[in-house]
């Protein structure tokens, strides 16, 4: 029996808010997705698990997108394009008052997270958050599902993860959770009544 649910943020709680920052680059700057997105994640893993500071991420995208810009501006702009997915705040709620231990996992930063949290108040959904940069590593590193799994009494059989990359999904079930890959509120809905979660 399912007692734990472990959320994913950006893209789950939250909507993809760096693709869309990706598409305002496109259209603001006239810079591919794809110059874009790999140049972003050049240094994502580093930023993310606390190992290079804020400055030093941003200088290296933009000199990878050959762009001179302000990047505290960008960095602002991108904060501003995460919004919750629709429907996601009332679920976590349902979820919440049915007694379900809800946990936060998410890869993000000492400068990001806190603005996202205060935004959206999102740690008020969560009995415990487990971010990247306080852990030193990332999704898909299992270490990270192992400290989520400590912040909870619940056996791993009877947690599920949930997140919108595929690639994020297979340590969580090696470690005998179940999964659910999320594509909307609705599907995820479905997935969760076919484990048997009320809401």
């Amino acid at each position: 029996m399912i007692e734990t649910v472990i959320f994913d943020l950006g893209g789950v709680v939250l909507n993809r808010g760096l693709w869309c920052f990706w598409d305002y680059m496109k259209k603001e700057y006239g810079i591919s997705n794809e110059t874009s997105t790999k140049f972003f994640l050049s240094s994502y893993k580093d930023y993310f698990s606390g190992k290079i500071s804020e400055e030093d991420f941003w200088k290296t995208y933009l000199k990878g997108v050959d762009l001179d810009e302000d990047w505290k501006k960008l960095r602002n702009e991108m904060l501003n394009l995460f919004k919750p997915n629709k429907g996601m705040p009332e679920l976590l709620s349902s979820l919440k008052e049915k007694g379900y231990n809800l946990i936060l996992l998410s890869d993000q930063t000492k400068e990001w997270w806190p603005f996202l949290n205060t935004k959206y108040d999102v740690s008020s959904y969560f009995d415990h958050c487990v971010v990247s940069y306080e852990v030193g590593v990332n999704k898909p590193d299992p270490e990270i599902y192992r400290v989520a799994l400590k912040n909870t009494s619940s056996a791993p059989a009877d947690c599920v993860f949930v997140d919108d990359l595929e690639k994020n999904l297979p340590p969580a079930e090696e470690l005998g959770m179940k999964t659910i890959l999320f594509t909307d509120v609705e599907n995820l809905k479905n997935k969760l009544k076919e484990l048997d979660i009320k809401f």
